[in-house]
């Protein structure tokens, strides 16, 4: 480089210097704004992941049958074939209160519709 384009170099690495803090502020904002927004993807894989665990741990107690389970931060939904039994409905809340923490009131069960039974 020729001595011109030195001095120039150096005089706009000066008055940027004056401005580092800003341009740092700015640029950490800009990474801010990119940054992909929390609990798409990853959070509602992991969320199904554990509904699946949770439905295969129900069918493989006796008389509850097919299993479909739905977490939401407010309970849970359970519907399952054996849902007519109170037995199989005091297993199958006693089962989700212990696994998930939540209480008895937060766990509902409904019975499985039979015609949804028979497209699936």
């Amino acid at each position: 480089m020729d001595g011109a384009m030195k001095d120039r170099t150096r005089a706009f690495l000066e008055r940027a210097g004056r401005w580092r803090y800003a341009l740092l502020v700015a640029a950490a904002g800009l990474l801010l704004l990119l940054w992909p927004a929390g609990g798409s993807g990853q959070e509602n894989s992991a969320e199904g992941a554990e509904e699946a665990r949770l439905a295969s741990l129900l069918e493989a107690m006796e008389g509850v049958g097919r299993t479909q389970v739905r977490l939401s931060e407010n309970g849970a939904a359970v519907v399952c074939q054996g849902a007519d039994s109170p037995t199989v409905r005091l297993d199958v809340t006693e089962a989700m209160r212990c696994y998930t923490g939540l209480g008895s009131d937060r766990i509902v069960i409904f019975k499985m519709n039979e015609s949804w039974r028979e497209q699936s």
